[in-house]
């Protein structure tokens, strides 16, 4: 598994927050908030703003349900991954891509420097990539 694979969910996480917190953004939208009422008429120039507000809700709802399936498909990988290596090496990756927690976050928890755990955690990355790449060749011969 490469780091960019490993990162994917990270990524798609981040992803599905920030479409989660546009959707209570939206949910708290109200297009009458800032309307001052007068005696005067405005012309026939309106929006719907329903349509709209239904169809950007439905977008979310939609963008959110596609990132959910492929964070479930990337969890999946990963904890195989995980369940792979052996154990500090295990402990370290999950530490770092599915708690999503620092250098000296992990070093603390093992009871390592932060310079080892990352260097652990990149050696076994590069060591794994390394692997698989090799056994591709070979499937292709």
């Amino acid at each position: 598994m490469t780091l960019k694979e490993l990162f994917s969910m990270q990524a798609d996480l981040n992803k599905l927050k920030s479409l989660s917190m546009e959707l209570a953004n939206l949910e708290e939208f109200n297009p009458y908030r800032n309307n001052v009422i007068t005696d005067m008429p405005k012309g026939g120039q309106g929006k719907d703003v329903t349509a709209w507000y239904i169809e950007e809700k439905e977008r979310l709802r939609g963008k959110i349900k596609t990132y959910e399936e492929k964070l479930r498909r990337d969890r999946a990988k990963v904890e195989a991954f995980i369940a792979a290596a052996p154990h500090p090496e295990s402990e370290i990756i999950r530490y770092r891509v599915i708690n999503d927690l620092s250098w000296d976050d992990i070093g603390a928890i093992v009871g390592y420097s932060r310079s080892w755990v990352s260097k652990v955690f990149y050696r076994y990355i590069k060591k794994t990539e390394k692997t698989e790449s090799s056994l591709d060749s070979r499937a292709r011969v």
